[in-house]
């Protein structure tokens, strides 16, 4: 590769074999076709939607977010002084109901929502376009790891079915790749990406030259389709391997196996506070997400968890679960080590 491909500070240009593999190879899969000047290369999805956030978002304006979701949206948000409106959501993902009716603009994550895995079928998704074009929403549409699905075809994005351009879409290389990279972009109307580049070049002029042309030649040299499939099957095997787990150690326990992504969400029973059982278990190498930084109340629910397993070897997860049935059980005994 020669120096010239990447040595160069651009101002705020990305690396064009890295929006042409993106436009012609990423998003094709997800049903989206669009130009090169729709897309914008982001350190990250987190930049993408800080972005979108600090185009779109004033004191006097609601955003409708899932409840439960993803912790940083919320703060994102209200560090542009938006209200937030808590939505209810189901085993469907978000409900399209009469909360949307106030808000001005919403986040989603369609596909393996975090925390609850959850991923929207399409009826469901064709229902939220038509709730937004009622209510007049802009949708930012977070698809962070979408192509890391097991179970089934994956469901075309929000965008791929969006007939009126309301959907600004974020997706990430970083959760398939690395995620330390920090490789992002995201897809809107040509005007939107003109005022997000403007706004990019104020703080980070554009990510890193060499790394965009090394996330590019991955892709175009086919290495990443076959990463994919490696990690598709190491985390289905995980997957699984934590749900029967649970239905052994933990029957109480309810939960769903999810379609693909990285995490599996579970409650526990109400009397079961999974901030002391995380506490109890981080010294004795067992670590979890408790559930209550997902909600947006003043009381959270403090029985549900988050089981990451991007990062673990699947010998490893039955011991841990056993760990973990043993904190639960002494959680419930009132912090007494459970026999």
């Amino acid at each position: 590769v020669a120096i010239r491909d990447w040595a160069g500070d651009r101002v705020d240009a990305d690396d064009p074999l890295l929006i042409e593999q993106l436009q012609k190879r990423i998003l094709p899969r997800r049903g989206i076709w669009v130009s090169p000047e729709q897309i914008l290369v982001t350190i990250g999805a987190q930049q993408a939607l800080y972005l979108a956030a600090s185009l779109l978002l004033k004191p006097e304006r609601t955003v409708g977010i899932e409840q439960p979701g993803y912790p940083d949206i919320r703060n994102l948000c209200r560090q542009f002084g938006a209200r937030i409106q808590p939505l209810p959501m189901d085993h469907h993902g978000l409900k399209p109901t009469g909360g949307l009716a106030g808000c001005d603009m919403l986040f989603v994550q369609p596909s393996h929502q975090n925390p609850t895995t959850v991923t929207m079928p399409l009826q469901r998704r064709q229902e939220l376009l038509q709730a937004a074009s009622v209510h007049d929403l802009v949708i930012v549409e977070d698809d962070y790891d979408s192509e890391l699905t097991f179970v089934g075809e994956a469901t075309p994005a929000l965008k791929a079915i969006d007939r009126e351009d309301r959907v600004i879409y974020v997706g990430s290389v970083s959760k398939t790749l690395a995620p330390g990279l920090r490789m992002g972009y995201v897809v809107a109307a040509p005007e939107f990406i003109a005022e997000a580049r403007a706004m990019r070049r104020l703080t980070t002029r554009h990510p890193p030259a060499n790394n965009q042309r090394a996330v590019a030649l991955f892709l175009q040299l086919g290495h990443h389709d076959a990463a994919i499939k490696k990690l598709i099957a190491a985390y289905r095997e995980r997957a699984d391997a934590i749900g029967e787990g649970l239905r052994t150690h933990l029957p109480e326990f309810e939960f769903r196996l999810p379609a693909g992504g990285s995490a599996l969400w579970a409650e526990g029973p109400a009397d079961v506070s999974m901030n002391a059982v995380a506490a109890a278990g981080a010294p004795q190498g067992l670590l979890i997400d408790p559930g209550a930084v997902f909600f947006d109340h003043p009381v959270p629910p403090e029985n549900f968890l988050r089981f990451g397993y991007s990062s673990i070897p699947v010998d490893r997860i039955e011991p841990g679960i056993q760990l973990l049935a043993r904190l639960v059980r002494a959680e419930r005994h009132g912090g007494r080590q459970a026999s």
